[in-house]
């Protein structure tokens, strides 16, 4: 891993640049002035290949040069124009990946091979060999790696998606660091996926459980995720959302299942660990938008090689709108099962109250005392002050919290919290994209590895 960066301390503040690549409707609503309001961050440079950036859903954005002005950075039409300019391309430490998902894959190529190259760059100018080989965390290679928060879903390609998840395991090798370690080295400091769920403590305490044995061996899960987004879906005008980008040979399909069920999907490989759940198999029927064509629900059963199943549904056709002032909650219902408990974790997004993360264990048949005592089958529950929260969508304030561990991650720190790393993003694309081909063909479909 490399040093932490010496060129960030300003007062009690370290400060990461940060690059914006894509300034449509989500880029400027959220990330811009998040990041804008964040004293750990400066805005480096806004990339999109649009001077003027288009977007049904908000048909008054701004130009690059009025972003420019008001955040106080260059603008550039492509991310090589970017890294080929010596007063910032250099300076880099993260990039905010918010462009249409067909594009994702060529951008996290692009910022990996230039963290491997600032890698090798390091390595040739002490000589050409790390000082500890045999140490991962070799703290004397002084380099800046490039950081990633890439927007979900991860890309909408499995061929792409799984050369993105080798490109940094190529990377982690190379810098020394374990398969199963957060850290990535050989250039690239973090990768994250912004399923934003992911990074709330439920999701961790969550995960915690199913590595500590708390429910056993995962058997059925069932996840569910309605959302009201019937105003995008069913609008011809929203063709990012509703048809298949040509730009990604592999997609088939889109609507409901790329833009939202990967939320929920995410959350589940996650909370279990992408490890343990490696779908194999998957059955789906979706319906559609008369209007558009785009899914609008799925009922899907994906089977893992383990033996267990997920059973997938969720629809768009929940009434209201989820961006309205007030705006109508999405509803949530994800139980996971296991030969010795359950978790489960339902709720509306829009209010804490409505749910909250619950474990229920069992125990063998020979612990009399506690089922006298009443203890088996207790639910227990995991963040009690919290309550039930999932995706974070506030415009105001300084982030989610992906966000802030992303930028932990810009300024060295070991300690950032990884809800989404690239397998995790893997398994969502596999997973979506079975569902397609299976609606398609009308049979089960094998998972592309």
């Amino acid at each position: 891993m490399a040093a932490a960066p010496d060129h960030d301390e300003g007062g009690d503040t370290a400060v990461a640049n940060l690059v914006l690549i894509g300034a449509g409707w989500w880029g400027q609503g959220w990330h811009l002035p998040h990041m804008h309001r964040n004293e750990r961050v400066n805005i480096s440079a806004i990339v999109d290949s649009n001077p003027h950036p288009e977007s049904n859903l908000n048909p008054n954005l701004e130009s690059l040069d009025t972003l420019s002005s008001r955040y106080g950075c260059p603008n550039y039409r492509s991310l090589t124009d970017l890294l080929r300019d010596p007063n910032v391309g250099p300076n880099v430490d993260g990039a905010v990946v918010c462009t249409p998902h067909s594009t994702h894959f060529e951008i996290g190529r692009e910022l990996i091979a230039e963290g491997r190259r600032r890698y090798e760059e390091a390595i040739v100018a002490r000589g050409g060999r790390r000082e500890n080989d045999d140490d991962e965390d070799d703290d004397s290679l002084r380099f800046r790696p490039v950081n990633v928060l890439m927007e979900k879903p991860m890309t909408t390609d499995v061929d792409e998606a799984r050369a993105l998840h080798e490109l940094l395991m190529d990377r982690r090798r190379a810098g020394g660091g374990s398969d199963a370690g957060t850290t990535i080295g050989g250039g690239v400091g973090c990768f994250l996926v912004n399923h934003s769920a992911n990074y709330r403590p439920q999701a961790r305490a969550a995960r915690s459980i199913v590595e500590s044995g708390g429910i056993g061996t995962i058997r059925h899960v069932t996840a569910f995720l309605a959302s009201p987004l019937s105003w995008i879906f069913d609008d011809p005008s929203n063709t990012g959302w509703n048809e298949p980008d040509r730009r990604s040979s592999g997609m088939i399909g889109n609507g409901f299942a790329w833009g939202q069920s990967s939320h929920v999907l995410a959350w589940v490989y996650h909370a279990v660990g992408p490890g343990r759940l490696v779908p194999s198999r998957v059955h789906c029927v979706m319906t559609h938008s008369d209007a558009t064509g785009a899914d609008v629900s799925h009922a899907a059963t994906v089977t893992c090689e383990c033996g267990a199943a997920i059973s997938l549904s969720g629809t768009s056709l929940l009434p209201g709108n989820a961006h309205s002032d007030p705006p109508v909650p999405k509803e949530v219902v994800i139980h996971i099962f296991g030969t010795r408990g359950a978790l489960s974790y339902c709720g509306n997004d829009r209010d804490p109250s409505s749910g909250r993360l619950e474990w229920s264990s069992r125990h063998d048949d020979d612990c009399e005392d506690e089922k006298e005592n009443g203890s088996c089958g207790a639910v227990e529950v995991q963040c009690s002050q919290l309550g039930f929260q999932f995706e974070e969508l506030d415009q105001d304030g300084i982030g989610p919290s992906s966000m802030q561990y992303f930028i932990d991650a810009c300024l060295g720190h070991d300690d950032y919290h990884v809800g989404a790393d690239c397998l995790v993003g893997l398994r969502c694309v596999q997973t979506i994209d079975a569902m397609y081909r299976s609606n398609a063909s009308g049979n089960c479909e094998n998972v592309k590895v």
